[in-house]
């Protein structure tokens, strides 16, 4: 077996202080900070720390192939998924369950490299899935699969709620990134909503997961129009409380969210969990690994057209027309989308209630992967006392 660097690796800072780092991959620090993002669900039952270690092992700590990373990440999900339906059909429910839901997310992360037309993708993403919504079905009706009706199609998701009960309940509508699935959300800070007596909805909304990989949906600067298909849909049911009604975005979404809130009257509170204010600076230009998953996402056929259309995607104008409490999270050392952006639209916002965290320490990498215990949980209280 190759030796693997397994400890966090301490980089200085200028204050003195240190940045610890989870290399499982130090040959590439993409690799890396991709796989903290699958080891920070650990917490929540997304993945499991030697699981993901054995795997790293394998891979070893030379290759940047991405061959080999999907070869052995989707291994990993396949044999996980295997265990878990072994277990169910012995008997032991709660422990198939968890095997299935941890398989979805080595399914989501074995994809994280291919590009956005290899085969693979769709492969990955029917697997994961279908593991995820077969262990939801094992949650006693906690997890519930949804269809949004939206511009003749429909928009997959889940509404997760405490308990069974049917009680109306504030709830917030979680929307993810640039290659985030609506299942993976559940383990990037969904849990925690339902933990604190909130539902939590989790939709494949325009750009994003089913909704790309199958229904030709691509992202749009003006989000708030499929945003406000998901309201429409949830006011039609009894446990959604819509009075109290809450807007989260993660990544990319930190640009989704804001801006739907800004047009959308039915939002009560809003929060961005990587602030941004111009996706093509802050995001497109500042990243450069994920330009051809933000081509993809936007429907353009090359780099010209995707600066073209992600120009639209910016708070500059819409920052200001925001009415209602706001959230902003970032680090400073998040590589992935510019902290400078979040400082933008902070300094945009007109309204008296607003919760800035800029991670400097803990927390400061891309979405807190290195803090996610602690962010998701400062961000669902946040919504709690809001709601």
């Amino acid at each position: 077996m190759t030796d693997t660097k397994t400890e966090p690796e301490t980089r200085s800072r200028p204050d003195g202080d240190a940045l610890a780092i989870i290399e499982l991959f130090p040959q590439d620090e993409d690799w890396s900070l991709q796989t903290m993002r699958l080891l920070a669900q650990v917490a929540v039952g997304g993945s499991d720390l030697f699981e993901c270690a054995r795997t790293a092992a394998r891979i070893g700590d030379r290759t940047t192939d991405p061959e080999v990373w999907e070869r052995e990440w989707s291994r990993t999900a396949r044999e996980t998924a295997e265990l878990g339906r072994a277990a169910l059909r012995a008997g032991n429910v709660t422990t198939g369950r968890r095997a299935l839901f941890r398989s979805m997310s080595y399914w989501r992360h074995s994809e994280f490299f291919l590009t956005s037309d290899d085969p693979r993708r769709k492969r990955a993403y029917t697997e994961g899935t279908r593991n995820f919504q077969e262990a939801a079905e094992l949650t006693g009706g906690l997890i519930e699969r949804i269809s949004v009706p939206f511009e003749g199609q429909t928009m997959d998701g889940y509404v997760v709620r405490p308990d069974a009960s049917g009680q109306k309940r504030p709830t917030v509508l979680l929307l993810g990134g640039a290659d985030s699935w609506a299942e993976e959300l559940y383990f990037l800070g969904g849990t925690e909503f339902p933990a604190r007596g909130m539902n939590v909805v989790m939709v494949d909304t325009p750009g994003r997961g089913s909704s790309l990989r199958f229904k030709e949906m691509y992202s749009r600067h003006d989000y708030e129009v499929p945003v406000a298909a998901v309201l429409d849909f949830l006011a039609g049911r009894s446990d959604i409380d819509m009075d109290r009604l809450g807007l989260a975005g993660v990544s990319f979404g930190g640009y989704y969210a804001p801006r739907a809130a800004a047009f959308e009257p039915r939002v009560k509170a809003v929060a961005a969990w990587c602030g941004t204010w111009s996706i093509l600076t802050d995001f497109y230009e500042f990243y450069p690994p994920l330009q051809q998953q933000l081509q993809w996402l936007s429907g353009s056929k090359d780099d010209a057209e995707a600066r073209e259309k992600l120009a639209k995607f910016t708070l500059e104008g819409v920052a200001e027309k925001l009415n209602v409490p706001v959230y902003v999270m970032h680090g400073t050392d998040d590589i992935v989308m510019d902290v400078e952006g979040a400082r933008r639209f902070e300094a945009a916002l007109q309204v008296d209630d607003v919760t800035v965290d800029i991670y400097d320490r803990a927390g400061s990498l891309h979405c807190s992967y290195d803090y996610l215990a602690v962010a998701a949980a400062r961000l669902s209280d946040w919504f709690l006392r809001r709601l």
